[in-house]
């Protein structure tokens, strides 16, 4: 009898879900998993920067296998088809990490439409439910594995001008919660990172130069963070290394402000 045919590099590699993997946070969390061993599907609705963001990590020496999964996660049947054929190519799933949020401040709930409302909270809150929703069982069937969520400190603390956001990445805390409290029997360990202020995409459409810079004076760090930043923070929470880790918000912000 032939020997069977060896498996391709990275076959056995554990797989990590990312979503908005195109730029940004996600960017550098698909970036950190793959030099960590992890075989990659990157998510996003930009086509085009996924593939850039595979590009980049199948450039790396050493990485596993990455591919570009394209779908809308606010979209229940977009997320059960992305499920389905991530179970399909890989079996199981041991990390899933959902980067997906944005916001557009600059009105008050007085001011603020229903469908803008509606869209933040989809964006941001129901997004993370059907994500989590649809790759538990995956996660389950690994035996075990790993969900970070990402909210943001406005989920913590607020900020002006931007009740949706505030809303629903508070909403992403209280889920994170629920979840570690309903699924760590099975083995699925939930954890969320709330970051402060970071120099992504979205900060930088939604801010100016200076304002930018006045954000980083705030905080005791002096500056702020990078996507990559975050990014280990997040593969820390989704290593042994964070074992005893479960259903907790981190704060990664440079340090709040010192009292006046």
């Amino acid at each position: 009898m032939p020997d069977p045919a060896p498996e391709p590099p990275g076959a056995t590699a554990p797989v990590a879900v990312v979503t908005a993997a195109a730029d940004g946070i996600g960017r550098a969390t698909a970036l950190a998993f793959g030099q960590a061993g992890y075989r990659v599907v990157a998510v996003d609705v930009d086509e085009a920067g996924a593939r850039t963001t595979v590009a980049e990590l199948v450039a790396l020496p050493g990485t596993p296998p990455a591919e570009v999964a394209v779908a809308d996660v606010t979209d229940e049947a977009a997320v059960a088809s992305l499920a389905a054929a991530v179970r399909e190519r890989t079996g199981t799933v041991a990390a899933l990490v959902n980067v997906v949020g944005g916001s557009r401040p600059g009105l008050t709930a007085v001011q603020l439409p229903l469908d803008e409302w509606n869209r933040l909270l989809a964006l941001n809150l129901t997004s993370t439910f059907l994500m989590c929703r649809a790759f538990i069982p995956l996660l389950e069937a690994n035996r075990g594995g790993t969900i970070v969520n990402v909210s943001s400190g406005a989920g913590i603390d607020g900020m002006r001008a931007n009740p949706a956001y505030c809303a629903a990445k508070a909403g992403v805390i209280a889920l994170t919660r629920a979840l570690a409290i309903d699924h760590m029997a099975a083995g699925v360990r939930v954890n969320c990172v709330a970051p402060g202020p970071i120099r992504t995409p979205l900060m930088q459409r939604n801010r100016t130069p200076e304002e930018i810079t006045a954000m980083g004076r705030g905080v005791l760090a002096g500056r702020i963070g990078e996507p990559d930043e975050i990014a280990q923070t997040i593969l820390w929470l989704s290593s042994p290394r964070s074992s005893y880790v479960v259903g907790q918000t981190i704060e990664v912000d440079g340090g709040r402000g010192a009292p006046v």
